[in-house]
């Protein structure tokens, strides 16, 4: 998940950080009014809030009208708010949660005493309340084999001095870790490198499957969408629901790119495939190439809460906080540090890995943000061309 409301990640009392935030958001006085679209409201009640009291939905303005529940929407001037109720915004976009809580703050109300980020919100839940901890995303690195050589590549590709495939054995036996201590995974995404070149990729996944089909939402590919998934890998998709996720990088790279025919071949097969980054320009990190003006603990702790990245990396059990971290960490291009993971090697509770879901570190920061310009478009405004291509030395 991405952390938008709570800024000082410096462990001080592990383990207990949220208690006096669960202590407030589940007060049985409490009556809640969601905020966000009807399908962010719907996802939220799916997983929390048909165990709370809700009392309505509230949208910005008497324009907008729906009904969720049996619950019509009010507009945020006639909702009849008093002081047990407690607001909870499900948008998952940073620019719509910042516009509520600026709302709400005007009105005189306290982030995380009176209103929520709904992500936040679900996790404590789930782990005060339900004694589950359920993570957004995690990633998966099969192979640094690639058949492109993108210059700004966020996992650093370019950059491994030896190609390689991680041992399917290796991958078993993280996922059997993962497992034992995380309930659910939203979203679980296996990729390199090219995903589609890891040549045991029907035996990894299919084994996830038999093993923990229920403990996952959805499993991913990503494929950089030059290369064509061969019959067998298709029918694996088909039998155990996994998306491709492609990008489409047919104007950085048009004599590669196989988008139309993936597509084709997909709904031939009935698999089913996302298309991203159509149009998108990619991230400048600024590492390992250009040397950042060196900044204060304060200043990179605000740049690791403005980053907020999402997703967390799995591999040889320990999860890594930032995807690109982990990268730069297995390139040989970053010293690896015990800030940066969690070991699941250790003894630990649910709410020790909730915190660190959240963004609590003993740094209150990841090592890496000392020399990455940021993953987000909020701390980095560099952008670059898509996928170009580093020159053939």
């Amino acid at each position: 998940m991405r952390n938008y409301s709570i800024h000082n990640m410096k462990w001080e009392n592990r383990g207990h950080e949220l208690d006096g935030l669960a202590s407030l958001m589940l007060n049985e006085a409490n009556e809640y009014y969601l905020t966000g679209s009807k399908e962010e409201i719907e996802t939220f009640y799916e997983r929390t809030g048909q165990y709370i009291k809700v009392t309505g939905i509230m949208v910005q303005s008497r324009q907008e009208s729906y009904e969720f529940m049996g619950k019509a929407a009010v507009a945020e001037e006639d909702a009849q708010i008093n002081n047990h109720t407690i607001l909870i915004c499900t948008a998952k976009n940073r620019a719509e949660y910042e516009a509520w809580r600026k709302k709400w703050r005007k009105k005189g109300l306290i982030e995380n005493q009176r209103f929520f980020q709904g992500e936040l919100f679900s996790m404590i839940y789930d782990v005060y309340v339900r004694n589950l901890i359920r993570i957004d995303r995690i990633e998966v690195f099969l192979t640094s084999r690639c058949t492109l050589n993108c210059e700004k590549c966020i996992s650093y590709i370019p950059y491994f001095t030896r190609k390689r495939d991680i041992p399917l054995e290796q991958l078993k036996k993280d996922a059997d870790i993962l497992f034992s201590k995380v309930d659910y995974i939203y979203k679980l995404k296996l990729l390199g490198g090219e995903g589609l070149l890891y040549p045991y990729l029907i035996e990894y996944i299919d084994y996830l499957c038999e093993r923990y089909q229920d403990k996952i939402g959805t499993i991913r590919i990503g494929t950089n969408g030059t290369i064509l998934p061969n019959q067998e890998i298709l029918d694996m998709c088909v039998r155990n629901h996994v998306i491709l996720d492609v990008s489409d990088y047919s104007q950085a790279v048009p004599d590669k790119s196989r988008l139309n025919e993936i597509k084709a071949l997909c709904d031939k097969n009935h698999v089913a495939i996302e298309i991203k980054r159509t149009g998108e320009q990619w991230l400048d990190l600024g590492f390992p190439d250009k040397t950042l003006d060196k900044r204060n603990e304060k200043q990179i702790q605000e740049h690791f809460y403005g980053c907020a990245m999402f997703c967390r990396q799995f591999g040889q059990g320990k999860m890594w906080f930032c995807c690109t971290n982990f990268a730069a960490v297995c390139a040989g291009l970053f010293t690896e540090s015990e800030n940066d993971y969690f070991d699941f090697a250790t003894d630990f509770s649910k709410k020790e890995l909730l915190e660190y879901e959240v963004g609590y570190s003993r740094l209150g920061h990841t090592t890496f943000c000392n020399v990455c310009g940021g993953c987000s478009d909020e701390v980095n405004p560099c952008q670059v061309e898509v996928a170009r291509q580093m020159r053939e030395k």
